[in-house]
């Protein structure tokens, strides 16, 4: 059940000042289409989590970049080179509020 440890670094003070959840429509839904986007996400170093959702997009990745300039950098030469995406929609962090909260366990029976 447990995955893993991980330090809880506070990304301002490394200089990583920018969160953007990136929302990304892929241009023809197939299982070849999922698998190829989510290959590609996984490996993105600034992707540090990535969801496939309903809705508008097919794909929710939290990106985590240094400033605006750095994200720019990442769009053009990386995630608008993403196999068959459609259409990228960012949406910026204006103020952290809560990350990396506890999980709320069920009650065992």
């Amino acid at each position: 059940m447990l995955r893993g440890y991980r330090a809880d670094i506070d990304r301002k003070q490394v200089g990583l000042g920018l969160t953007v959840f990136v929302e990304i429509k892929v241009a023809r839904h197939s299982q070849e289409n999922a698998l190829s986007q989510q290959e590609a996400l996984m490996v993105i170093p600034e992707v540090v989590s990535c969801f496939m959702i309903s809705g508008s997009a097919d794909f929710l990745a939290e990106v985590v970049v240094a400033d605006l300039a750095a994200y720019e950098t990442l769009l053009t030469e990386t995630l608008l080179a993403l196999p068959g995406v459609a259409d990228i929609r960012s949406n910026f962090a204006i103020r952290t509020i809560k990350t990396g909260g506890a999980l709320k366990l069920p009650e065992p029976r």
